[in-house]
């Protein structure tokens, strides 16, 4: 917490102490570099300037990416080229390849797909605590829920040799799935579809069409993994201390919840919904006028972040509606006056769950879905290193410390 006589700083002040843009300043947050607090008026985020004046402080890494913990990892590099896994290309595989083949190519090497399906005892026993829950439940909300009632009802949760993990994440992603209520219109998907089919009518009210299916599935590998956020640290520590696939997607998600750790699509679908409603200059208007506007910048990629140019060329390519479509045209047409700030996939989510009929929480959900696939990878790779591994070494400097 901030000492008394150092109020906190806005974010447009925070951005400017660090050089960096408001955008940036986000970016930072959700990859856990630097903590945001509700400011005064409840609404706006504000920053503990001491915590701001060490990361100023701190030295930098090509790309605006602070100096921290390192980790070696085989699943995903990032370069201003783009998001690779395994040195392949995430957004070519997002054009060609499944989002079943991407996960098996992140799990064990070999892009394959392998069909998803959760035993239907697990499912139920996911479904059950899903729809125990209250109506105002989050995505991530019923994510945790769908996890706990898989991993009560999987007796063979605890076995952590690499084919076990690969088939426990395939049920793991497959039972979360099932576990999701049905949008009102909807009738149960035919068993054997693929994933991002199934998942479909789950966020949308409108059918499931072979094209609306290839969005979702492109989304899904687009965002599967990336370098290491605060949720992806959390999931692989967990798995460092030898827990079961199911917990360490629950470390994950814990972190996931945190202020900042997901894109922020659910303000882009707002404010694209909005614009809709009252017209786009007073919508612009008014997010100019609280500092920043939801979506746009990603510190690794400072020239643009290719996942989002990928999934904004195939959702304008075939929008599921045309008329929505025109309104995320209209917002990125306006939003590149002066210095144009590219995308994030914020945006592109956002611009996703609006022209598909979603509501403005299903680009948090596809997210979290997407990030769980990299953590089982995740885990995978640390399974296979010393236990315990990951665990820092504490420093007293408390009461009758002789540390400063």
């Amino acid at each position: 917490m901030a000492p008394r006589d150092r109020p906190l700083l806005s974010a447009v002040q925070a951005a400017q102490r660090l050089g960096v843009k408001p955008e940036t300043l986000y970016a930072y947050v959700s990859r856990g570099f630097v903590t945001s607090v509700r400011g005064a008026d409840g609404r706006r985020s504000a920053f503990d300037p001491a915590e701001i004046d060490r990361l100023a402080a701190r030295p930098r890494r090509a790309a605006g990416r602070p100096a921290g913990l390192s980790i070696h990892t085989r699943l995903a590099g990032a370069s201003e080229d783009g998001l690779s896994y395994r040195g392949r290309s995430a957004t070519e595989l997002a054009r060609h390849s499944s989002f079943e083949a991407v996960t098996s190519l992140l799990w064990t090497g070999e892009l394959e797909s392998t069909e998803m399906l959760a035993p239907p005892e697990l499912a139920s026993a996911a479904r059950a605590l899903v729809h125990a829950l209250p109506g105002g439940a989050t995505a991530l909300d019923r994510l945790g829920a769908g996890l706990g009632g898989l991993a009560a009802a999987d007796p063979l949760k605890g076995d952590l040799r690499p084919e076990a993990v690969v088939a426990t994440g395939r049920t793991l992603l497959a039972g979360l799935v099932a576990a999701l209520p049905e949008r009102p219109g909807h009738t149960d998907a035919v068993p054997g579809t693929g994933l991002a089919a199934r998942l479909w009518p789950k966020l949308s009210h409108n059918p499931a069409s072979s094209g609306a299916a290839a969005l979702l599935d492109a989304a899904l590998v687009l965002l599967a993994d990336g370098e290491f956020t605060a949720a992806t640290l959390a999931a692989r520590i967990a798995a460092s201390a030898r827990a079961h696939p199911y917990a360490v997607a629950a470390a994950g998600l814990a972190a996931l919840a945190a202020p900042g750790q997901t894109p922020p699509s659910a303000a882009v679908h707002r404010a694209l919904a909005d614009a809709e409603g009252e017209g786009l200059a007073p919508v612009l208007a008014r997010l100019l006028g609280a500092g920043a506007l939801p979506g746009f910048g990603h510190p690794l990629f400072p020239g643009g972040d290719p996942r989002a140019r990928t999934l904004l060329e195939l959702l304008g390519a075939a929008p599921p509606d045309p008329f929505r479509w025109k309104h995320v045209t209209g917002f990125l047409a306006a939003s590149s006056r002066g210095t144009p700030v590219p995308p994030s996939t914020g945006f592109a989510l956002g611009a996703l769950s609006y022209t598909a009929g979603m509501p403005a929480g299903a680009g948090e959900l596809i997210f979290a879905l997407a990030r769980i696939a990299g953590w089982i990878g995740h885990a995978l790779e640390e399974y296979a290193e010393d236990p315990g591994r990951l665990r820092a070494t504490a420093t007293y400097t408390g009461e009758n410390s002789d540390q400063p």
